[in-house]
């Protein structure tokens, strides 16, 4: 069968589908038939499938038309999920960064507190009075004239 004639056929089918009154699912019949020049076009009322359908061996043999919608779909799917990953994966990485550049700012750049200035102060002081008291040991005792 030719593409053209699966578009006919698909084309019918949605035609027959688009007549159809609005009833509710209970009320309708669950398959629309459609006789073209091939066969007998199914249409699944409640999926939306067709499927083309000839007469073989006194047995009405039906074959699932080749559905775009369905591959698109599956497609479309199949991105989504994808993206998701990569938007989970790009957040990921984005708050590693961003922590990176945290510790970049802190650790190398940040000034002291104020607990750390009175301790380094305080050693300098001890360290200066131990200093002067070591040159005052070397002129001699204090009050004496060297």
């Amino acid at each position: 069968m030719t593409i053209a004639r699966w578009k006919v056929a698909a084309l019918a089918a949605a035609g027959v589908m688009a007549a159809a009154p609005a009833l509710a699912q209970d009320e309708a019949p669950r398959y629309q038939m459609t006789e073209t020049d091939n066969g007998i076009v199914r249409l699944d009322t409640r999926t939306g499938h067709v499927s083309l359908c000839r007469a073989l061996d006194d047995q009405l043999v039906c074959k699932s038309a080749a559905d775009d919608r369905r591959a698109l779909d599956d497609e479309i799917s199949s991105l989504e999920s994808e993206n998701e990953t990569l938007r989970s994966r790009l957040a990921e990485l984005e708050g590693a960064a961003k922590l990176d550049e945290e510790e970049e700012t802190r650790s190398p750049l940040s000034l002291p507190s104020d607990e750390e200035l009175n301790r380094v102060i305080g050693f300098m002081e001890r360290l200066m009075r131990r200093f002067y008291a070591f040159t005052q040991t070397l002129r001699g005792e204090p009050g004496e004239e060297t």
